[in-house]
């Protein structure tokens, strides 16, 4: 795939989070690979991760003694994980500022650009999980045994603050290695980042997060319309 041409993926993705179902108008499905590719050459992706052992416990998950990330349902998440992977990305302070800019100009065009970085940030930390899967199977009690991954958890969702993110970012050191931080309020800068736990598991994990364990389902804006916001309801 040429560097620019919109992924499938996230072309699905940008329309969902646009509120758009079945087929766009040729329009916006014009709007959208010209916003997606202007993003792109405005980024500067970057991901970084790190494989710990982990004890799933008392609603919250323990990866040192000094290192806790609090929330249950992280924890019910990984109850069957011994390791987890912390992960860290970024499309770069650039997506920050075009969207930025984009929202003084046109607010329709901003929107879509958002949308699709977005939905990149998504792909970026999805292209990093098979690195994660080969280095976990390497390091498992045994090497080459078929291991699973959870769904990526980040703070923020689920009963886990926001502010949880900045003791992933100094596990992974991710100021130095992506340029990543959290500002006093619990928000990532670069606004397109994500922080996330992956636990590691030997058997079979849900890849998808059901409506009924989510504390927004009452109110959820998919829902209203008839859509999802994970891959299955």
């Amino acid at each position: 795939m040429a560097d620019g041409a919109l992924p499938p993926s996230v072309r699905a993705e940008a329309l969902r989070l646009l509120g758009v179902s079945g087929e766009p108008e040729a329009a916006l499905s014009d709007e959208l690979e010209l916003c997606y590719a202007e993003m792109r050459r405005h980024s500067s992706p970057r991901a970084v991760y790190k494989i710990f052992g982990i004890r799933a416990a008392d609603e919250a998950v323990e990866i040192t003694p000094e290192l806790r990330l609090c929330g249950a349902e992280l924890a019910e998440l990984c109850k069957d994980c011994r390791r987890a992977a912390l992960l860290a990305a970024t499309l770069g302070a650039g997506v920050d500022r075009l969207i930025a800019r984009a929202q003084a100009e046109s607010i329709s065009r901003a929107m879509i650009l958002d949308a699709c970085a977005s939905a990149e940030i998504e792909r970026l930390c999805d292209e990093s999980e098979p690195a994660i899967m080969a280095e976990a199977a390497r390091g498992g009690a045994e090497p080459g045994a078929e291991i699973w991954l959870t769904m990526r958890f980040s703070p923020g969702y689920g009963g886990v603050a926001p502010d949880e993110s900045a003791k992933i970012i100094e596990a992974l050191n991710a100021r130095r290695a992506i340029g990543l931080s959290l500002t006093h309020s619990g928000m990532l800068v670069p606004i397109k980042s994500v922080t996330a736990v992956i636990g590691i598991a030997d058997r079979p994990q849900k890849r998808y997060r059901s409506c009924a364990a989510c504390a927004a389902a009452d109110d959820c804006p998919y829902r209203k319309r008839g859509a999802y916001c994970g891959d299955r309801a």
